[in-house]
């Protein structure tokens, strides 16, 4: 299977940016356009250090990025493969392995502009940023079954998947991506910590900024992957012979 998916993962990316110059790179240059607006003005608003701020929500949104694209794209990778599911024998897993490889890449386009920040914020890296490996593993095994599990959803359901998209919108700005936690006082603090995005974004991020994610950090991670692939795996085996039918 794995020769499968990653060729397809590959093969997606180099037909979406064909016949242009910068390829995937035209995916950085708008994320950073983004992050140094957003940097500017929000800084100003929240009354943060631009520099520190600056280098917050740049890395935040470079893995917000990642795991929002886990869902949002997850969300039609069943439907955009319906030639393929319907002229062989191809197990459906494989679009939620391939969805993550393509994503996966394209996050590593992304990476030149973390490189980019680290440099013109004079960030300090440690030992610490070793502990990004493991955590874009668990993002990318949480991608699976979350690519799956809408897919198979929004293949029942068409309406479902504009919907994930505005609901991703909208949760990028109850996420701590924009803003600290702190901000929201002691009496509120405990709202981040409730919110499974928070943690997927904080294990990958912190690495990158050169600090060590808290233990309660990984435990929802882990959590996370741990129920979401046994929810997604036994709604898979329900209706994996009744697929082909939904679209």
């Amino acid at each position: 299977m794995a020769p499968v998916w990653l060729h397809g993962g590959w093969i997606d990316v180099v037909w979406r940016f064909r016949r242009t110059r910068l390829g995937a790179f035209w995916h950085t240059l708008s994320l950073g356009a983004f992050v140094l607006v957003m940097g500017i003005v929000w800084s100003a608003i929240l009354k943060q250090d631009p520099t520190s701020y600056f280098r917050y929500v740049g890395v935040n949104l470079i893995v917000w990025t990642l795991v929002a694209s886990m869902i949002t794209e997850g969300a039609g990778i069943l439907i955009a493969g319906q030639s393929t599911a319907l002229s062989m024998r191809y197990p459906y897993p494989a679009f939620a392995l391939a969805h993550v490889w393509r994503a996966l890449l394209l996050f590593a386009h992304h990476f030149v502009l973390y490189v980019a920040i680290a440099i013109g914020t004079g960030l300090i890296l440690g030992p610490a940023t070793l502990m990004a490996v493991p955590a874009l593993l668990l993002i990318a095994a949480n991608g699976v079954w979350m690519g799956l599990l809408v897919g198979m959803a929004c293949l029942k359901m068409r309406d479902l998947q504009p919907a994930i998209s505005s609901a991703m919108q909208i949760l990028m700005f109850v996420t701590p991506v924009f803003w600290p936690p702190d901000l929201l006082g002691p009496q509120f603090a405990f709202v981040a910590d409730l919110n499974p995005f928070y943690h997927l974004v904080r294990i990958l991020r912190d690495p990158l900024l050169g600090a060590v994610p808290p233990v309660w950090s990984w435990l929802w991670v882990f959590a996370t992957l741990l129920v979401g692939c046994v929810v997604t795996f036994w709604v898979y085996g329900r209706n994996r012979n009744r697929l082909a039918y939904w679209y």
